[in-house]
Protein backbone atom coordinates (compact mmCIF):
# COMPACT_ATOMS: atom_id res chain seq x y z
CA UNK A 1 0.00 0.00 0.00
CA UNK A 2 1.43 3.07 -1.17
CA UNK A 3 0.77 6.77 0.31
CA UNK A 4 -1.25 7.66 -2.46
CA UNK A 5 -4.07 4.54 -1.02
CA UNK A 6 -3.73 5.84 2.07
CA UNK A 7 -4.55 9.57 1.27
CA UNK A 8 -7.50 7.94 -0.39
CA UNK A 9 -8.68 5.95 2.28
CA UNK A 10 -8.21 8.70 5.16
CA UNK A 11 -10.02 11.52 2.60
CA UNK A 12 -12.88 8.75 2.39
CA UNK A 13 -13.27 7.55 6.26
CA UNK A 14 -12.39 11.06 7.80
CA UNK A 15 -15.09 13.34 6.84
CA UNK A 16 -18.38 10.82 7.53
CA UNK A 17 -16.43 10.25 11.03
CA UNK A 18 -16.25 13.65 11.77
CA UNK A 19 -19.61 14.47 10.81
CA UNK A 20 -20.93 11.03 12.99
CA UNK A 21 -18.70 12.78 15.92
CA UNK A 22 -20.49 16.45 15.50
CA UNK A 23 -23.94 14.69 15.08
CA UNK A 24 -23.88 12.91 18.20
CA UNK A 25 -22.34 15.60 19.94
CA UNK A 26 -18.99 14.51 20.72
CA UNK A 27 -17.33 17.16 19.12
CA UNK A 28 -18.47 20.68 18.90
CA UNK A 29 -19.86 21.64 14.94
CA UNK A 30 -17.12 24.41 14.98
CA UNK A 31 -14.08 22.56 16.12
CA UNK A 32 -13.90 20.56 12.42
CA UNK A 33 -11.29 22.78 11.26
CA UNK A 34 -9.09 21.97 14.05
CA UNK A 35 -9.80 18.42 14.26
CA UNK A 36 -9.05 17.74 10.59
CA UNK A 37 -5.39 19.61 11.20
CA UNK A 38 -4.54 18.32 14.09
CA UNK A 39 -5.26 14.88 12.75
CA UNK A 40 -3.18 15.66 9.49
CA UNK A 41 -0.59 16.87 11.33
CA UNK A 42 -0.40 13.79 13.16
CA UNK A 43 -0.36 11.58 10.48
CA UNK A 44 2.70 13.49 8.71
CA UNK A 45 4.61 12.77 11.97
CA UNK A 46 4.13 9.54 12.37
CA UNK A 47 4.82 9.11 8.22
CA UNK A 48 8.21 10.97 9.02
CA UNK A 49 8.62 8.83 11.76
CA UNK A 50 7.79 5.12 10.00
CA UNK A 51 10.38 6.60 6.67
CA UNK A 52 13.20 7.85 8.55
CA UNK A 53 13.91 4.74 11.10
CA UNK A 54 17.35 3.55 11.14
CA UNK A 55 18.40 1.44 8.39
CA UNK A 56 16.27 2.95 5.82
CA UNK A 57 18.88 5.93 4.78
CA UNK A 58 19.98 6.12 1.50
CA UNK A 59 23.81 5.94 1.81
Amino acid sequence: MNSDMIGGIVRAIFPPAIAYLVGKGILPTGDYAAVATGFIALLTAVWSVHTNKTGKTIK
